[in-house]
């Protein structure tokens, strides 16, 4: 993927973002608060992905998800995120999700062959967090409904601290180290990225171990 496309995916990221701010004028979890809408993107060269969640409840996220491998493959689905369990700690906090949607994807086997058709997503988020530590891991997969084809899955986990600590309405920032898993373990990267965290926006930046950056994005409303 070129550095042109990469400007373009998050030009249109930030776009869409402000789209909404407009017309209504953290922590990346697939639920918000009851009410909510959350914007949020992630970018990096080997996978472009933007959703877009609403919350009727504060356990249950509902919303649509564009997700593409350059490569390998395209999908858009629908995208709910079930808060199965929350721990209120007097410090910390975890959280159990589990993922769903479905929609239509588009495998690219070749140059010249593909596969199109109806598709399923499926998945588990765990996430524990304190002021000072942010632990997260995900595993998400993507199938046809035809002969259950497998198109892609990806287990993903991080480790995070805060080299200080900030109230709601100062810049908050971490450092967080992430492992990123393809394609049953076979594609691997380590990321090292810098997030940062100001009332309801939360972006990262960094690069991965051979030096493609790495790009993310929330908003809430």
């Amino acid at each position: 993927m070129t550095k042109n496309t990469i400007l373009s995916c998050l030009v249109f990221s930030f776009l869409l973002a402000f789209h909404f701010l407009w017309m209504k004028s953290v922590h990346a979890h697939p639920t918000s608060f009851e009410g909510g809408f959350a914007i949020m993107s992630e970018m990096s060269q080997e996978n472009q992905e933007v959703s877009a969640v609403y919350s009727p409840k504060y356990w249950l996220g509902l919303g649509v998800m564009l997700v593409r491998s350059p490569e390998k493959f395209d999908l858009i689905t629908s995208q709910i995120g079930w808060l199965v369990k929350r721990w209120n700690l007097p410090e910390a906090q975890g959280n159990a999700y589990l993922l769903g949607g479905i929609g239509y994807g588009t495998l690219k086997q070749n140059m010249e062959q593909k596969i199109n058709g109806g598709v399923y997503r499926f998945g588990v988020q765990l996430d524990y967090e304190t002021r000072r530590i942010y632990t997260f891991t995900r595993y998400v997969e993507h199938r046809f409904f035809e002969d259950n084809k497998r198109i892609n899955d990806q287990f993903s986990a991080a480790l995070g601290f805060a080299p200080y600590l900030g109230e709601f309405d100062e810049l908050n920032s971490w450092v967080i180290f992430k492992f990123i898993a393809d394609n049953r373990f076979s594609d691997r990267i380590y990321v090292l990225m810098l997030r940062f965290f100001y009332k309801n926006f939360l972006w990262e930046i960094g690069q991965d171990f051979d030096g493609s950056p790495q790009f993310s994005f929330m908003v809430r409303f």
